[in-house]
């Protein structure tokens, strides 16, 4: 009982700040630049295995059959039940988010006073952190970079239960629906691996086998399919203080591709540990070019400094005994610090803040760890060293807190943009532009009607102040 109450309340502060962020999930429409092509497309085929098949050769660059299959599916549940197509693609973002938050409770596994007392500063970073934002606002038909956070969280919760003879298949089929929907989905192989390394009892020799053999498997169908690897300039991306196109990145940096990939992927693992760059783009250097930076800068900064600097202490502290010496913490927070740094290569092309969401899972789950490490040590402290703790635990809860709040902001103005996007969508006027065909026509029309009908709140009812203290 004892341990069931930290864990219970625990659940109950996560859904206090999840529910009201998923009803501003929930309030974004489907989005006209990634959303609708995919949809028709999904409706059109016959069969889902004709559109499986076929969906694996539409992109050169791109294997992601599952994000077809997927939108079939639920156009197929809003057909069945008679909900609105908003409604069943919109509940499928906010189930995983919600998904999401259930597997980091699992992960993180609060089961004392100690451990409670962590996590209340520790979730808001979890949901405050810029990749998690970014994830949600993600305007695949299905949130694939959401579906990769659950994938790998899901293997991460598995690692830490006793080895069962069906945990290598529930591996391999996260591994490869991951793999299926984007190619970041690499990362639940590496969070496979990183556990297995670091010795945690649930990963063994069969599922790190397993899971790379799937992985070479799946490197030979890319090969055999012909689909390549998009690289610089295959999307626009930041260098210094200036957002590049990718035109412009080939023009700079194409005859000359490697130091542009060095600062990326360290420009990566900057972002995850100081909330910079964002886009490739430093804040940091546009302030000292321009003398005028926004609160949300030094916000996010200050607030990212703090966590990142517990992150060390605890790695400096703990790690040094030996690998014979760790604990289950310290193999959990070597994985989490290794997910980072992997996560980090993933952006040498182009950076991303939704490419490193998995990473900001995982910065959490380190810094969750260090937090509970530090607290734990307070009994040995004095009362002067104690009350220093406090104060700067509270006050960087405060500053997570401040910028999870922020979310709603974000979420909010990104549903206004997206519902007037669509006023653009058959206009009368642009007869010419409609689509030809009639089913395709029909979806797209409905999809407007259900856009246009939505209530979304207008900029102009927001707080002024709210893009110097959240938009960067």
């Amino acid at each position: 009982m004892d341990r069931l109450r930290p864990a219970v309340l625990a659940f109950l502060i996560a859904a206090f700040i999840t529910l009201p962020l998923a009803e501003s999930v929930f309030q974004i429409p489907i989005q006209v630049s990634d959303s609708l092509q995919a949809i028709v497309i999904g409706a059109k085929y016959s069969s889902f295995w004709s559109l499986l098949t076929d969906s694996s050769r539409f992109s050169s660059t791109t294997f992601r059959p599952m994000r077809y299959a997927q939108t079939r599916w639920l156009l197929n549940a809003a057909a069945a039940t008679g909900t609105t197509y908003n409604s069943a693609f919109r509940g499928a973002h906010v189930a995983l988010l919600v998904l999401l938050v259930l597997l980091f409770l699992l992960a993180i596994r609060v089961r004392t006073w100690t451990a409670l007392a962590a996590f209340t500063v520790v979730f808001p970073a979890l949901i405050g952190i810029h990749t998690f934002v970014a994830m949600l606002q993600e305007a695949f038909p299905i949130n694939h970079f959401a579906e990769v956070g659950v994938c790998a969280l899901a293997v991460f919760v598995l690692a830490q239960y006793q080895p069962r003879w069906f945990f290598p298949v529930i591996a391999c089929v996260l591994l490869a629906f991951a793999l299926s929907v984007i190619e970041s989905g690499a990362l639940v192989w590496v969070v496979a691996i990183c556990c297995g390394a670091a010795g945690m009892r649930g990963i063994t020799r069969s599922t790190v086998v397993a899971t790379t053999l799937l992985v070479m498997a799946y490197l030979l169908a890319r090969h055999a399919l012909e689909i390549a690897s998009p690289g610089v300039g295959g999307h626009g991306s930041g260098f210094g203080g200036t957002f590049y196109s990718p035109e412009e990145l080939k023009q700079r940096f194409g005859a000359h591709p490697l130091g542009f990939m060095v600062y990326n992927v360290a420009g990566g693992l900057a972002s995850l540990l100081f909330s910079e760059p964002r886009q490739g783009v430093y804040g940091l250097v546009n302030a000292w070019n321009t003398g005028v930076a926004h609160p949300v800068l030094w916000i996010n900064l200050a607030s990212s400094l703090v966590m990142t600097a517990l992150i060390v202490w605890y790695g400096a502290r703990h790690l040094r005994r030996g690998r014979a010496a760790w604990t289950d913490a310290d193999r959990m927070f070597v994985v989490a610090c290794a997910v980072m740094i992997v996560n980090a290569a993933l952006t040498a092309a182009y950076i991303k803040d939704e490419i490193i969401s998995v990473g900001g899972l995982f910065y959490a789950v380190a810094a969750f760890i260090a937090v509970r490490a530090l607290l734990d040590t307070i009994p040995q402290r004095g009362l002067i060293a104690s009350a220093l703790i406090a104060l700067l635990l509270t006050t960087d809860a405060g500053l997570w807190a401040f910028r999870a709040a922020g979310n709603h902001y974000l979420l909010r103005y990104d549903a206004f943009k997206t519902r007037n996007d669509w006023v653009e969508v058959l206009r009368a006027d642009k007869r010419d532009d409609w689509p030809a065909d009639p089913q395709e026509l029909a979806i797209t029309r409905r999809i407007r009607d259900e856009v246009i009908l939505r209530r979304v709140a207008s900029p102009s009812f927001m707080p002024r102040w709210a893009d110097r203290y959240w938009v960067e």
